[in-house]
């Protein structure tokens, strides 16, 4: 049974004991509060960093609660124990094409709750979708939590935006006919496991995503090239789309601020206890969201093989997997018009891509100065011991300066890294169960579906312990 859903029409499923303006006064007191106490250079320098990463994601975008275009679309799944909502959050500017329409899914737990709730926003990786990741939607919602979907920028719904409008007339015939990219990876996991597309839909994110990739590089901003910072350039205008990161971690805020602060969730959810995690593409995008608005995502911050230092990788020769995870058009663009030849791919381009597509991902921004911004939420890291996507060497790069920053705050046992071994770049049932499973430790749902902790309860033969 699919539905169309008003404000009114989620009413039922809402907290009793938590009204949306005791959200918002939550928001504001963490937002204006004071801080009395002697600031640091360390201070100084990551609030630095932070406020650059804030402008990269925003581009004079001001974060205002987003509005939904259309109706939301309901499906009980009471065998599930859940609810799914299915919505398109609209462009937050006039100035911004339908590309920026964002489609989420908000799975919640069926039936009324005494108690606000905590929220979860899990991300999927390249060349998958929120459909794809029902699933485990599904199983963060049933123990108690507001699960939060996100389509990334160029994948999932946003490839046939029509497919949005038939949802929305609740016709289920028609729904189930579109072709998706969630059937294909549900049916056929790739190579990379959980959370990625596969066959022909990763096939056409890859084109489309590929095209959107080409068009950030030939209107992107040069200032990179030459250090100038991103201020006053093409890039930071507004409306100007920046596909690779920086848009899907800023539409994963959009969406966590939706869910928070708006009037159709605010009562049913816990401004204190917001989570966000991924995997691979959507790690990075909660890594880089966590990092950016801390008022915002209060919880914790779970990336799965995502975590990476991506100027390392450059300077030692380890890029080409990174490179090899993204569509090859954007860099065969960047080489046919920096050196005529777009078989010339090398350091150097990848560089130049980088800087242009993404300003600061190689210096400023990149993971030994942006992840430690977390602290002192607690944060896990999830990687795979034999990852040519995120190399071991530029990993621990990250997590020695995270790890610094819990220690200057004496927060250290909110940070972990965990390295599952002899896995490459793969999203495995162990990495998701044990990534469930500190989410529960962290946030505490009314009713975790977890047997045991994490911390002393993991097999050292899976895992190492950084």
């Amino acid at each position: 049974q699919i539905r169309a859903a008003t404000a009114t029409g989620i009413a039922h499923a809402r907290c009793r004991r938590m009204p949306s303006r005791c959200a918002r006064a939550f928001r504001a007191a963490v937002s204006t509060g004071s801080n009395s106490g002697a600031r640091s250079e360390s201070d100084e320098r990551r609030d630095a960093v932070r406020a650059r990463l804030w402008r990269e994601l925003a581009r004079g975008r001001t974060g205002s609660v987003p509005r939904v275009m259309g109706p939301i679309v309901s499906e009980p799944r009471p065998d599930d124990g859940v609810v799914i909502d299915r919505l398109t959050l609209a462009p937050e500017s006039r100035n911004e094409g339908s590309e920026h329409a964002v489609p989420v899914a908000v799975v919640r737990p069926h039936g009324d709750w005494d108690e606000a709730l905590p929220v979860v926003a899990f991300l999927h990786g390249t060349g998958g979708d929120t459909e794809g990741l029902m699933p485990q939607l599904i199983s963060i919602a049933a123990r108690g939590y507001v699960a939060v979907g996100v389509d990334a920028p160029c994948h999932g719904r946003r490839l046939d935006p029509g497919s949005a409008a038939h949802v929305a007339d609740g016709d289920d015939d028609e729904r189930n006919n579109v072709e998706h990219p969630s059937k294909s990876s549900a049916e056929a996991p790739a190579a990379e496991g959980l959370g990625h597309g596969s066959g022909n839909s990763r096939e056409r994110t890859f084109e489309r995503y590929g095209a959107a990739l080409v068009a950030a590089w030939r209107r992107g901003n040069v200032e990179g090239e030459n250090g100038t910072g991103s201020g006053g350039n093409e890039g930071s205008r507004r409306g100007d789309a920046r596909p690779f990161l920086f848009d899907g971690a800023w539409d994963a805020l959009r969406a966590l601020r939706f869910v928070t602060r708006g009037d159709e969730y605010g009562d049913l959810t816990d401004p204190a206890r917001v989570g966000i995690g991924g995997i691979s593409l959507g790690g990075m995008y909660a890594w880089l969201a966590g990092a950016a608005d801390p008022g915002l995502v209060t919880g914790a911050v779970a990336p799965i093989v995502g975590v990476q230092h991506f100027a390392w990788g450059l300077v030692n020769d380890s890029w080409r997997a990174r490179v090899d995870s993204l569509p090859p058009a954007l860099f065969a663009a960047a080489a046919e018009e920096l050196v005529g030849d777009p078989s010339a791919v090398d350091a150097g381009i990848v560089g130049a891509v980088y800087r242009r597509i993404c300003p600061g991902l190689i210096d400023e921004l990149d993971g030994p100065a942006s992840l430690p911004l977390i602290s002192p939420r607690p944060l896990l890291v999830v990687n795979g011991e034999l990852d040519p996507r995120c190399p071991f060497p530029g990993l621990m790069n990250a997590v020695t300066e995270t790890r610094a920053a819990y220690a200057s705050v004496g927060k250290t046992s909110l940070f972990r890294t965990l390295v599952q071994r002899r896995t490459p770049h793969r999203c495995t049932p162990e990495m998701v169960d044990v990534v469930n499973r500190w989410f529960d430790e962290t946030l505490r749902p009314v009713r975790p579906d977890t047997a045991l902790p994490t911390r002393g309860h993991l097999d050292p033969n899976t895992w190492i312990e950084l």
